[in-house]
């Protein structure tokens, strides 16, 4: 499966490029991305499973230079799946990415419309992630990449191995120093590794990246209907993969 990526803005350290940077690492190796360069053609439609576009606001509205080369294509592209998100100011660019959805269902496009444009204001002078918004985006993630053909089975193992990898690094803050931990179990909250017990659900003065690993964990096990003896027979392979 090929994604392109199109961007409002393709400085280096624009907001649009880090979430985009965001979005691909929860698309993982489960799909090729590509972001758009400018300088060179579009890829021919039949190369593509999928377009997201990224955008700030310009003026109430769509960058001119997105907006153009959006028009200037759409023919081409009217059987590709489509999804576009906004980042910046106080609204996170909804105006931005609203005008493109309905640009595309205009002329025929096929925009995904499971769910509102996901974007995401402007609070410090970087790209930031609140927890929610997190999952958010990977949900979106997922709907986008089934609605360009992923089946339900690929969908599920993201969810899982996001968990596997969300409950390590739970087990490398518990446990930052040495040895590989040989006998685990978990119940609820409670991670048993050896003769020590964890509590999971990170209370006191835990970073905020831990708790939101919690967060992320709870989310995905409730909504892909992950067991948790299922994390406990995959978690000695990973661990021997990442100590």
């Amino acid at each position: 499966m090929k994604i392109l990526f199109l961007l409002g803005d393709y400085g280096k350290h624009s907001l649009e490029r880090q979430f985009a940077e965001e979005t691909q690492k929860l698309i993982g190796k489960d799909a090729e991305v590509t972001v758009y360069d400018p300088a060179l053609p579009l890829p021919a439609p039949g190369e593509l499973d999928g377009i997201w576009i990224f955008t700030h606001e310009e003026e109430g509205g769509c960058p001119e230079e997105l907006m153009a080369l959006i028009e200037a294509n759409i023919g081409r592209f009217e059987d590709v799946p489509v999804v576009a998100s906004g980042v910046g100011g106080k609204d996170g660019g909804m105006n931005a990415a609203t005008e493109i959805a309905e640009y595309f269902d205009a002329h025929g496009g096929r925009f995904y419309t499971d769910s509102e444009p996901l974007c995401i204001p402007l609070r410090t002078t970087r790209f930031e992630l609140e927890p929610e918004e997190r999952m958010d985006l990977f949900f979106l993630v997922d709907g986008f990449l089934k609605y360009c053909g992923m089946d339900d089975s690929e969908s599920r193992k993201i969810a899982f191995d996001t968990v596997l990898n969300d409950y390590l690094k739970l087990m490398k803050y518990f446990r930052p120093s040495g040895p590989m931990p040989t006998a685990l179990s978990l119940q609820g909250d409670v991670l048993k590794m050896d003769d020590e017990e964890f509590d999971c659900s990170c209370p006191g003065d835990a970073p905020s990246e831990i708790k939101e690993l919690h967060f992320e964990i709870d989310s995905l096990k409730n909504d892909y209907e992950i067991e948790e003896d299922e994390i406990i027979a995959a978690l000695p392979e990973r661990l021997a993969q990442a100590w």
